[in-house]
């Protein structure tokens, strides 16, 4: 009886039973450890397939492309076609239907080791992803680092509601404002200080200093530049008269309408070795294409103007300041010399919605200094992104100008008597703009 009551070996009883709970459980955490790095995996590939498809939708404005797209992302992060699924718009969460979205959901089997002794060989592993444009919170940025890059005089004023305004300047006199005229925005930063004198005043009152500087928030490519020599019988074509003349596409010396009649260009591509020009009383109607102008491109007097859609790439100057209408839907000007619009009659201008230049209306490249005005009037509509990082810009109001645009520009100079309203493009009008940021919102 005594040999009953021996209690040695007890322990290690006890610690072989919790051995077997202990090697239970660090098998276990293998196996969830292992899970969660197939989760990191997952979600990486379906934050890509996110962003690929958001980003080429945004570009090609394809659902099929935007879907392809997202696939080929997802399966360079290891993901086959089969096992992902891409909405376009989402399908679940906060942006269910919202056009320019792009939804992602990676599903994929992930082996296990030691749950394969529970009969439990695999664990599907989920992952989603939202992806699209997000919102840009200015609309108008002056980039210049010093001297007075924001300035207004008179008694006129600009308001960005929505947005933002971003001055770069360093400069006790970043922002200037001289006169009763008013500067007024959603935020204002400025890197340097501000002064005003007169009886004018700046909203929000105090704006916001010592900022640091913001960036250029483009960086387009500029476009191939085609070019050509004229074989045709007439290269320097000229309507003179009271009648009406039609061209067709081709490369020419220079085209010129001067009289009072009709100068119509049919619908495709120009290239025009020199000077673009309507000067006379009469209209000139460009069909849709692409433009390329090696010289100046003018449309002056009364002449009236129509532009068809597409790319004018113009050399030389640009200069719309007739006081006829003129008007062009989803077109840009990519231009290389000093631009000048004037809206006395009615100057009806906005940038194509889709396309490398989505919502560019001017696009003057980095380190062109030439200076851009724009005066317009209460009846014009004016729509897009301008963008002339090294420029100046002149924008002159009469009466009551309510614009949507985006200003990207060296230093911006407000003159005038009228009340410039001005909204932000990229968010409001074009969210599918390249302005508008590409961003990760589940």
């Amino acid at each position: 009886m005594k040999g009953l009551k021996n209690e040695l070996g007890q322990t290690l009883v006890v610690v072989a039973l919790c051995m077997t709970v202990l090697l239970g459980f660090a098998a276990l955490s293998v196996d969830v450890g292992l899970l969660f790095k197939a989760k990191r995996d997952m979600q990486v590939a379906a934050d890509a397939a996110a962003a690929a498809g958001a980003l080429d939708y945004k570009y090609n404005n394809s659902t099929i492309s935007a879907q392809a797209a997202a696939k080929v992302a997802a399966a360079s992060n290891g993901v086959t076609s089969a096992n992902v699924v891409i909405n376009a718009p989402p399908h679940y969460g906060p942006y269910v239907g919202k056009t320019g979205f792009i939804e992602a959901i990676v599903t994929d089997p992930a082996p296990t080791f030691f749950m394969k002794m529970f009969h439990i060989n695999t664990v599907n592993v989920k992952a989603r992803a939202v992806a699209g444009s997000g919102v840009i919170d200015a609309c108008i940025w002056a980039l210049s680092r010093s001297g007075t890059d924001v300035s207004l005089t008179g008694s006129g004023s600009i308001t960005a509601q929505n947005c933002a305004i971003y001055d770069d300047s360093n400069a006790s006199n970043a922002m200037s404002l001289t006169g009763s005229g008013s500067i007024s925005a959603k935020a204002i930063g400025i890197v340097g200080g501000y002064s005003v004198t007169g009886s004018g005043h700046i909203l929000p009152n105090p704006p916001t200093t010592g900022i640091g500087p913001a960036a250029d928030p483009l960086n387009l490519s500029p476009p191939s530049i085609p070019t050509g020599t004229c074989s045709l019988s007439d290269c320097d074509p000229k309507n003179t008269g009271s009648g009406n003349k039609t061209l067709d596409p081709g490369t020419y010396n220079s085209i010129s309408n001067t009289g009072s009649g009709t100068l119509t260009l049919n619908p495709g591509n120009y290239i025009i070795n020199g000077d673009l020009k309507n000067t006379g009383s009469g209209k000139l109607i460009l069909g849709a294409g692409n433009y390329t102008i090696s010289g100046d491109f003018k449309s002056t007097g009364s002449s009236s103007l129509t532009l068809g859609s597409g790319l004018y790439t113009i050399g030389g100057d640009l200069a719309l300041t007739g006081s006829g209408s003129m008007t062009g839907t989803a077109v840009t000007f990519y231009t290389q010399g000093s631009n000048t619009l004037t809206g006395s009659g009615n100057l009806n201008l906005t940038a194509p919605t889709s396309g490398a230049y989505s919502g560019v209306l001017i696009y003057q490249p980095s380190g062109d200094t030439h200076a851009m005005s724009i005066t317009g009037s209460g009846g014009d509509k004016i729509q897009g992104i301008l963008y002339a990082p090294t420029s100046p810009l002149t924008l002159t109001g009469s009466g009551s100008l309510n614009v949507s645009l985006d200003i990207i520009v060296d230093t911006i100079k407000v003159t005038g008597s009228g009340s410039i309203t001005d909204t932000n493009y990229a968010v409001i009008t074009n969210p599918n703009s390249v302005l508008s940021k590409l961003v990760m919102v589940e």
